[in-house]
């Protein structure tokens, strides 16, 4: 095997040096599948426990180590990093009876802590509750999840290591501050309902080992997690996931059974009276998320409503189709609702930033709580009979703020701001459209100083995400201050597969027409570049997840547009991602490549298949973890293997598969501080933003 790809690059003393790529084996493997002939000579990278992928592996790491710590300014990016990430961070509480729970980490403890005051939320006469940075010394060890039972005597919590998310729970008594001997395993991602009494509380158990098929069981506190009670999930396919939750009155339990994220049932039971589940919502085309107050079951729903819709009825009579419609669906995305003082509470996603309205129980609007600027809000209540409510709102260039205010006397006042130790009137955000291939318009974001010229020159940095219904929307944008101010430019795409415009917007980005979504950022790229911002030497994108696949995708279908590309997390082998871990439950978002016609459209853009030797791409830096239970690090590494050993690029291909880590969730802070930096001081590197680089 020839790595014929050797780059010059600089080192901490300033001088050049050769550096190779670590030897890769190729494995003669090829597949025929529907008539195709497909080749796949780095398979032998999927198996991760043979020692001969770990030797790889640990030279890649090795490699791409020996290269980003060498860089210059990279211990100065990295304590800008730490001193952004180190600040006092508080959330919202959220309240069960009179305790007010919430999260604050301070300096540089791994994770958050929790803490409760009772009474009232009072930051200052806490105590700690549940501290992770004790449960390992390196911070490996995370809170998953959290249930507090309905008075919030005990809470129902999920650990797990090196980001595998593969919870245990634990129970904790509140009151006596110490912990139940019940313990229950195999609870990842679980969801659970705590009975009023709190005698036991129903959950979802992963029985699936590494593949995620969970079933719902009740558990008896007390008792041995061996003896809990079957109730519901042997009957469901693979790819339908059942949950559980319990109204906050304590009476009704609901059951979802979702099938991807268009469509998902819903029934109901009268805790205590009924044993049959009662049908809400079933087999019809949309989604349903409940609550219930005063007996009357409120249905926020996208069934014939694509922007969503919110409907009433009572619980003597669940008819989704004669239940009464308080809030119709509208211009902007209906995103959320609660109640305070008997009063609706409702958000609107309205261009990507969050409206957020105060009305009657029949859904007409009384008055809109005004933010200082167009941003994102989220609130949470005390109970649905006080006016009591706390909101936190940010946007681009505004911190996070924590607000208590009273939907009664429209009262508020400020919690919680964020500290900022730079000037937010340096920079600014401008909102714009550009049309895709097919004419869609696009929205996306664009910050920069505001002494800023469109010459073309400068480094930018464009990011999205498109899919699962997941969109942009404006956050605080400290993290990305260390780029700013070295004269960077940093886009955020709005592309189809978010949920910028209702579940449409969703649809047009998913399955057979997942390739609107590639094209909606090769047109963001393209107006950054048309409009003077950047030019394809000076971009760079960058993606996580299905964000990795997105930016995948895109460097294998435009390598003339960029110059660099930070791959994170990635799905890039499309052909096999099903059989890996939990991927299999992503068949409704991506398809089925058993499926003949499902096929088709993922081969066609699957970017392991489409890395062609006639070409130049981008440098690329793949970065994936060890324990990473929702993408196999196989999708990062076969892509890194092929690119290094069979193309031509504009610099170097490097790897780093993360120990102790996963995808991303309960990652601790000194971990995060590292990975933040790498990105950054390689995009930095490759753009030529750093002295002496």
């Amino acid at each position: 095997m020839v790595n014929y790809l050797i780059f010059l690059i600089l080192t901490s003393g300033g001088t050049m040096q050769n550096i190779k790529y670590p030897e890769t084996g190729i494995v003669n493997v090829v597949d025929t599948l529907f008539g195709i002939t497909i080749p796949d000579p780095y398979r032998w990278l999927e198996n991760f426990n043979d020692p001969q992928v770990k030797k790889w592996v640990e030279a890649q790491n090795a490699l791409t180590r020996s290269i980003l710590d060498s860089l210059p300014e990279r211990k100065k990016l990295e304590a800008e990093l730490e001193k952004i990430l180190t600040k006092v961070s508080l959330s919202s509480p959220f309240v069960r009876g009179n305790k007010y729970f919430f999260y604050r980490r301070t300096g540089r403890e791994n994770h958050a802590v929790l803490y409760m005051s009772e009474g009232k939320f009072d930051p200052n006469n806490a105590r700690v509750i549940i501290d992770p940075n004790k449960f390992s010394k390196d911070g490996t060890v995370a809170m998953d999840w959290l249930y507090p039972s309905l008075d919030g005597r005990y809470l129902a919590y999920g650990k797990s290591k090196s980001g595998s998310e593969n919870s245990t729970l634990y129970i904790l008594d509140v009151e006596t501050r110490k912990h139940l001997k019940d313990t229950i395993p195999d609870t990842k991602w679980t969801s659970l309902a705590w009975l009023p009494d709190n005698s036991g509380f129903y959950y979802a158990r992963n029985t699936g080992g590494d593949k995620f098929l969970p079933r719902i069981y009740f558990h008896k506190l007390g008792t041995p997690w061996e003896e809990d009670e079957y109730i519901y999930g042997e009957e469901l396919g693979p790819t339908e996931i059942p949950a559980i939750k319990v109204s906050r009155d304590g009476k009704y339990l609901f059951l979802s059974i979702s099938r991807g994220w268009t469509q998902n049932d819903l029934y109901f039971r009268r805790i205590g009276v009924d044993k049959d589940w009662k049908p809400i919502a079933v087999g019809l085309d949309g989604t349903f998320r409940v609550k219930v107050y005063r007996d009357t079951l409120y249905i926020l729903t996208n069934y014939k409503a694509p922007r969503y819709r919110l409907l009433k009825m009572a619980v003597n009579n669940p008819d989704i189709e004669k239940a009464d419609e308080i809030i119709p669906e509208g211009e902007g995305v209906l995103q959320s609702f609660s109640f305070a003082r008997g009063k609706l509470l409702y958000t609107v996603k309205e261009n990507t930033y969050t409206r957020f309205f105060i009305a009657r129980r029949d859904g007409k609007t009384e008055y809109e709580v005004k933010t200082p600027v167009k941003g994102s809000l989220w609130f949470s209540i005390v109970d649905y009979d006080s006016p009591e409510i706390y909101y936190t709102f940010s946007s681009y260039f505004y911190p996070s703020s924590i607000y208590r205010m009273d939907v009664n006397t429209r009262e508020k006042e400020l919690i919680y701001r964020r500290p900022v130790d730079f000037d937010v009137n340096e920079y600014t955000q401008e909102f714009v459209f550009y049309e895709s291939k097919d004419g869609i318009r696009v929205p996306m974001y664009i910050l920069h100083k505001k002494e800023f010229k469109l010459d073309g020159s400068h480094p930018a940095l464009l990011t999205g995400y498109g899919g699962f219904g997941l969109g942009i929307s404006p956050y605080f944008a400290e993290g990305y201050i260390p780029w700013l101010k070295r004269g960077g430019v940093v886009a955020i795409a709005g592309i189809r597969g978010g949920n910028e415009y209702g579940e449409e917007w969703h649809k047009e980005g998913m399955r057979d027409k997942k390739q609107n979504v590639f094209d909606d950022f090769i047109a963001a790229a393209e107006y950054l570049i048309s409009k003077g911002y950047t030019n394809p030497e000076k971009l760079a994108i960058s993606g996580g997840s299905n964000g990795g696949l997105l930016v995948g995708a895109v460097l294998t279908q435009r390598p003339d547009l960029f110059r660099a590309v930070f791959c994170a997390v990635p799905l890039l082998d499309m052909l096999r991602y099903h059989k890996f871990g939990v991927a299999h439950i992503w068949i409704p978002e991506y398809g089925n490549p058993d499926n003949p016609e499902d096929f088709k459209y993922l081969f066609a853009y699957s970017p392991y298949h489409h890395v062609e030797p006639d070409k130049v791409y981008p440098s690329v830096f793949f970065y994936t973890a060890e324990s990473d239970g929702r993408v196999h690090p196989m999708h990062a590494m076969k892509m890194a293997a092929k690119m290094q050993n069979m193309v031509k690029t504009k610099g170097p291909i490097l790897l780093y598969v993360e120990p102790k880590a996963g995808h991303g969730a309960g990652k601790p802070l000194k971990k995060r501080i590292q990975t933040i930096t790498d990105q950054y001081i390689y995009l930095m590197w490759q753009l030529g933003m750093v002295e002496g680089m």
